[in-house]
């Protein structure tokens, strides 16, 4: 009868071992379970994400051109000032363009070429 009793307490030692075993098991199981969960929804934000990063793109893209379009504009404007500076500087007589302020003394005309010769003859003049 002892022997049976000493049988009987060891399966029953041997079922609560199982037992442990089976409920750390099912723990591991929930654990796993609920980072498959966070996975799942990780995973179902993904293409909201990646439709967001495509405006970006898109945005950055638009950005970067309307850039280059205005470095163009401003490019074509200062060689256009540097292409009139040269012509007036080559070219002073052109009155086909207006003389740019502070740039250089006014070109001579006739009219200002001959009172500065008459003033000079004058000054030569007296001083024999």
């Amino acid at each position: 009868m002892m022997d049976k009793t000493d049988q009987a307490i060891e399966r029953s030692k041997k079922t609560v071992q199982d037992t442990t075993n089976v409920g750390t098991e099912t723990a591991a199981l929930k654990a796993q379970t609920e980072q498959m969960n966070q996975v799942v929804n990780e995973l179902d934000s993904i293409p909201f994400s990646i439709k967001k990063a495509s405006q970006l793109v898109k945005e950055l893209g638009t950005q970067v051109a309307t850039d280059r379009c205005i470095m163009a504009l401003l490019f074509l404007i200062v060689i256009g000032v540097i292409a009139i500076i040269i012509v007036k500087l080559v070219n002073p007589n052109n009155k086909d363009i207006r003389d740019i302020p502070g740039l250089a003394p006014r070109a001579m005309t006739q009219e200002l070429l001959w009172s500065a010769s008459k003033k000079f003859l004058k000054g030569s003049s007296n001083g024999l």
